[in-house]
């Protein structure tokens, strides 16, 4: 009959446990995990400045120069609280539509449609 493993997950310092509670067993102890991450050293890419990361995180760039990569926020030049629609009539076709922005010149403002049509044929 093989001997049976005891399994134990208490902490127990090794004066506390007992040295072989049965004859012929084996006493197994789960290892605890690193309770701080190795920090890896990297050149960055761009500025060539060392840094540190985590054993996790990819970057080849520093915080600095990655931040400086990322696009800034746009911000929406239009004021968002109530939209302003200009009635317009179309300089080709005569319909009437609905712009959302004030054109530069209204007398020759165009439609969606016609203005997609002279896009495709490139005059725009």
């Amino acid at each position: 009959m093989p001997p049976k493993k005891i399994v134990s997950n208490d902490p127990q310092p090794p004066a506390e446990r007992p040295r072989n509670p049965q004859p012929g067993s084996v006493m197994v102890q789960k290892r605890s995990a690193p309770e701080t991450p190795s920090f890896r050293e990297k050149l960055c890419a761009t500025c060539g400045k060392p840094f540190q990361l985590t054993p996790d995180q990819k970057y080849y760039l520093c915080p600095a120069c990655y931040r400086k990569a990322q696009p800034a926020p746009r911000k929406s030049g239009r004021n968002t609280d109530a939209q302003v629609l200009i009635q317009i009539q179309c300089f080709e076709c005569g319909s009437i539509e609905y712009l959302d922005f004030v054109p530069s010149d209204p007398a020759k403002t165009l439609c969606r449609a016609c203005f997609a049509e002279r896009k495709r044929e490139g005059k725009v």
